[in-house]
């Protein structure tokens, strides 16, 4: 290969390494404590999750007895992601999600029935849209 190609080969690689790499998600690891929940336009008594909280790392989560992955598909308002259930309630299910952080302050509205992802942070009757909004623990 002629010195003078190899350069242009290695930017097209280097720029194909980074069109396939997925966003960089903001800093979501921590422990997050549930504030105040809803679930198909009525309000969820976060008392229901006995004192649970939502445990991310870079790409696990943990809640209560429900254990598995996420993956950030997009930062770009409204940031999506799909949660991987591997053990627990959710074993076997992938549920899209959207998601906002602001500094210690994170909220999730997830799809739990059939349907598309949510495209806002919202929850109309009827639906199995259930929001959550949580704080980050000290």
């Amino acid at each position: 290969m002629s010195p003078r190609v190899l350069p242009g080969v290695l930017l097209v690689l280097a720029l194909a390494s980074c069109a396939s790499a997925p966003p960089a998600a903001p800093d979501l690891a921590g422990r997050w404590e549930p504030v105040q929940a809803q679930l198909g336009g009525q309000e969820f008594p976060v008392d229901a999750f006995d004192g649970a909280m939502l445990v991310l790392t870079e790409a696990d989560y943990e809640f209560g007895g429900d254990k598995g992955t996420y993956s950030v598909l997009s930062t770009t308002p409204p940031a999506a992601m799909d949660i991987h259930g591997v053990e627990g309630p959710n074993a076997g299910s992938t549920i899209p999600a959207i998601y906002e952080l602001a500094g210690d302050r994170l909220t999730i509205c997830y799809q739990l029935g059939p349907g598309d992802r949510p495209s806002e942070f919202a929850t109309p009757e009827g639906t199995q849209l259930f929001l959550v909004h949580y704080e980050r623990a000290r």
